[in-house]
């Protein structure tokens, strides 16, 4: 065989060969069209966790499921505070289906609420609404869910609590209201008093109460609250320290650092050349001229500066004023820490040492003075500087007494008075261990924690309102309102 004829024989059989071999080739089978099933899942309430043959899918009602193959799938559902929920899905070609699961519809989703009130026989809300319904009384077949309660009662002061009711249970909603006849508290748990700590309290000419708290300003008009602070005003300190209100209806708003103006809602800050000072006192002329007492001194202010009175540049005698207040001739009263009173009458100083008094039992420190509508000039004393320790003294055709007798020795005895009011010939006192009143006949009352409603009366100031509601001010139960006092 010529080598012509030999190669074409060999190409011929390679053709031959890798034709066969591609015939062989294996390619797989036809891939099925993937599927396409979607489930729509609704319920009520919403918000249900999704569970597919019991695995979480991480996804909550309402939810378009788009993965599921065709065939029958058990769908679960769980609803805090309801019964969970079962049922088959028999998903079907590609078309959408949906399902709708009502938790409201299943009558083992509700439970009881039981109302107990004291006293009894108070008014129950339930969720808002009016029920007519009054205490001891409980209401079945309530949806489960957290439900709102409000029990009042006239003469208590209503009040609320949110009962978080499982399916097929009973809770129980206990509230005991408080008696407001005669005493209403403000604090932070029921009303927007910003610190159980109050330091001062102002009344302005539209009977609006101004409450001064260690967090903050609250000025409360009987049904609403406004409440200023370093957030949303000009002040540089929550730490409000004495309020005070000026001929004009003005408030004047002494704190930890400086003193601030409110006229018209408006806020400002006056401190000028004391605003890093912490005000401890205000007081205001006849001609409107404002007297500020300082941890430093005493200070006038003109126009927009502040003149500072100290020992060092005036006859005061004590650069630690406790309490500053003007009498009717437009003297200038300082009562300070150590050195007694320092009268500033013009440009002329003088001085009443606690000693010329000649009343056994006190120190030289004065920590309030009143002048009463008849003449009296009433002082509180400090018996020991650094403890609440004193002695309530007054002085009548200039002679001092002591008001400490037999009789309230034990309401009055060693009792720091920190601020006094004169109102209507009625002369009240916010004292270290509670509240005294000596009404124009002269009868004397005490209130203190153990005879008010009121769990602790350690005041720390007092005004009086247009209604004659004495106002106070306590160390640690925030504001506090005594229904005609007198």
């Amino acid at each position: 065989m010529s080598s012509t004829s030999r190669i074409i024989a060999i190409t011929i059989s390679f053709c031959i060969f890798f034709i066969s071999c591609e015939k062989s080739v294996f390619t797989g089978y036809e891939e099925p069209k993937p599927e396409n099933n979607k489930l729509q899942i609704t319920s009520n309430p919403s918000g249900a966790k999704i569970y597919i043959n019991r695995k979480n899918t991480g996804l909550t009602t309402p939810s378009l499921l788009t993965w599921l193959e065709s065939g029958k799938d058990t769908i679960g559902l769980k609803l805090y505070l309801f019964r969970d929920t079962t049922i088959i899905a028999d998903i079907k070609g590609e078309a959408e289906q949906k399902r709708f699961i009502d938790f409201v519809a299943n009558p083992g989703n509700y439970g009881n609420i039981s109302c107990v009130s004291s006293p009894l026989r108070a008014s129950i809300f339930l969720n808002k609404s009016k029920t007519y319904r009054t205490t001891p009384f409980t209401f079945s077949k309530v949806i489960a869910g957290v439900h709102s309660i409000i029990i009042s009662k006239e003469g208590h002061r209503a009040d609320s609590a949110n009962v978080t009711l499982a399916a097929g249970e009973t809770v129980q909603a206990n509230i005991i209201l408080e008696d407001t006849t005669k005493w209403v508290s403000y604090n932070p748990e029921n009303s927007l008093v910003k610190s159980n700590l109050v330091n001062s309290i102002a009344i302005d000419n539209n009977n609006y109460a101004w409450i001064g708290s260690s967090d903050g300003l609250s000025k409360f008009d009987g049904r609403n609250w406004k409440v200023y602070t370093r957030n949303n005003s000009v002040l540089r300190s929550n730490v409000i320290t004495v309020l005070k209100k000026d001929k004009q209806n003005r408030i004047w708003v002494g704190t930890y650092e400086g003193i601030y103006l409110i006229e018209n809602n408006i806020m400002s800050d006056v401190s000028f050349n004391l605003q890093n000072q912490s005000v401890v006192d205000i007081a205001e002329s006849s001609n409107g001229t404002i007297w500020t007492a300082l941890n430093g001194g005493v200070a006038k202010l003109s126009g927009s500066t502040w003149q500072l009175y100290t020992n060092s540049n005036s006859g005061l005698k004590d650069n630690s004023p406790l309490c500053i207040e003007i009498d009717n001739l437009d003297k200038v009263w300082i009562g300070a820490r150590h050195y007694g009173i320092s009268i500033l009458d013009n440009n002329n100083w003088s001085y009443i040492p606690t000693s010329s008094m000649n009343i056994p039992g006190i120190e030289s420190g004065v920590n309030s003075i009143c002048f009463a509508e008849d003449g009296t000039v009433w002082v509180g004393t400090i018996t020991r500087s650094l403890l609440d320790f004193g002695k309530l003294v007054y002085r009548k055709n200039n002679v001092w007494y002591s008001y400490n007798t037999k009789e309230n020795e034990k309401d009055l005895g060693s009792n720091l008075a920190r601020k006094i009011v004169s109102h209507k010939g009625n002369i009240i006192f916010a004292t270290s261990r509670g509240l005294g009143i000596i009404n124009k006949s002269g009868k004397f009352d005490f209130f203190r924690s153990g005879n008010t409603k009121l769990y602790e009366l350690l005041l720390r100031s007092v005004a009086v309102d247009k209604n004659d509601n004495i106002w106070l001010a306590t160390y640690s139960c925030g504001a506090a309102k005594l229904k005609k006092g007198f």
